[in-house]
């Protein structure tokens, strides 16, 4: 079953069948899940609600395929969930497909990263309003504030470009280690997009993650941890587009959308669009 009872797929894609079998088609995978962050719950409900808002958008020129919801997320454990969203990134994978993931909170980024990095070096584009690089230690119980560390760590994950950094934490954030380049959202603000490719490896694959939270709170207030003063959300859409046009991409996520936080459905609205851009929409 596709999200809840009535629930739309995502654009209007097909559920498994011949589709999934094409290659390199994006398949949606709905991870209803917000065991990772301990700020605000509700996450949880946004693939249902992103679903639902992309069918009043244009829908994007090219097919995929929506494989459904990640089964049982509410009653798992996040190691649970990431380790079935493992399992299933892998399937997608296996019969030539990308992964397209709708959080869900940020902390699921992990799995379908994990998994494409043992499969060939990648590089991973990293929207978000904060870094996600706070302090972990291994068996530390996993978060959204310290995923991104997890993934920089990670051997296949060769570059790593943050953009959008703007939040309020205890030290400056904006070292990420030698792989990294982070771009601040006032950088990013005036930044052509042929800059941010210059810093994204063309050899390398890349995985795109989108928490909308990089959208500043007045056009997106869904989200669980809104920073003021962030990037229109049309600044965020046209990098993702330029990213799909330059470069090859080998999966993508959109997160963080909170529908309790929601007024009117905007941020979930975003979020369609964000999806639709990574598929290939202008």
């Amino acid at each position: 079953m596709i999200g809840g009872m009535g629930t739309p797929t995502l654009f209007d894609w097909p559920d498994p069948g011949d589709a999934a079998s094409e290659s390199g088609n994006l398949c949606a995978i709905g991870v209803p899940a917000d065991h990772g962050n301990g700020v605000s719950r509700g996450a949880s409900l946004a693939p249902d609600a992103i679903r639902r808002a992309a069918c009043s958008i244009k829908k994007p020129p090219f097919r995929g395929v929506d494989l459904g919801d990640q089964a049982d997320c509410g009653s798992l454990d996040l190691d649970t969930i990431l380790s079935a969203l493992r399992t299933t990134t892998k399937r997608v994978l296996d019969m030539g497909g990308r992964p397209l993931v709708i959080g869900g909170d940020h902390s699921i980024t992990f799995a379908p990263v994990s998994v494409l990095q043992e499969r060939q070096d990648i590089g991973v584009v990293w929207f978000d309003a904060h870094t996600d690089f706070s302090p972990w230690s291994e068996g530390e119980v996993h978060s959204h504030k310290q995923v991104l560390r997890r993934i920089e760590a990670l051997p296949g994950v060769k570059r790593v470009v943050q953009v959008g950094y703007r939040g309020i934490t205890v030290g400056d954030e904006r070292c990420l280690g030698p792989k990294a380049t982070v771009f601040t959202t006032a950088q990013a603000r005036c930044m052509p997009a042929s800059e941010l490719l210059q810093t994204m490896a063309e050899e390398l694959p890349w995985y795109i993650s989108v928490d909308v939270d990089v959208v500043d709170p007045f056009q997106a207030p869904g989200t669980s941890a809104p920073v003021p003063h962030g990037l229109d959300a049309s600044v965020v859409r046209d990098f993702l587009s330029a990213i799909v046009r330059s470069r090859s991409v080998v999966g993508a996520d959109v997160v963080e959308v909170n529908p309790r936080l929601d007024v009117q459905g905007v941020t979930c609205a975003i979020a369609a669009d964000f999806l639709r851009a990574i598929a290939g929409g202008a």
